[in-house]
């Protein structure tokens, strides 16, 4: 008998765990058909900084992304166990490290869009 009502037990915790797997994933998202139409149309200083305004965006929400997984990490090291902690922290370290490559791309448009206004 207690071994029937640990089953359910364990099938929620398998159940939890795959959905904080889910949720701990993060995979950066295919260009939409719309972002490559305005890259490949830009041509003006205002295309290049609307270009420019997106990827500053884009990093942010990878910077966000990162904090949040920093999170995450700590909060299963006090649960014990090393690999779900060395896995948010990788994420959050990939994510970091798309930020800086937004941040690049955001001041390469910026520079394409011409010399600063005062």
């Amino acid at each position: 008998m207690n071994t029937i009502w640990r089953m359910p037990h364990r099938i929620a915790l398998a159940l939890a765990l795959s959905a904080v797997l889910v949720g701990c994933a993060s995979s950066p998202k295919q260009p939409s058909p719309e972002l490559l139409q305005q890259i490949e149309a830009a041509s003006t200083p205002a295309d290049h900084e609307a270009l420019a305004a997106h990827y500053v965006r884009q990093a942010a929400t990878a910077r966000a992304n990162a904090a949040t997984h920093r999170k995450m990490a700590t909060t299963y090291s006090g649960r014990g166990g090393a690999s779900m902690p060395a896995h948010c922290n990788a994420i959050a370290l990939s994510n970091e490290g798309m930020a800086a490559e937004y941040d690049g791309m955001a001041a390469a448009h910026r520079q394409l869009a011409g010399p600063a206004k005062p």
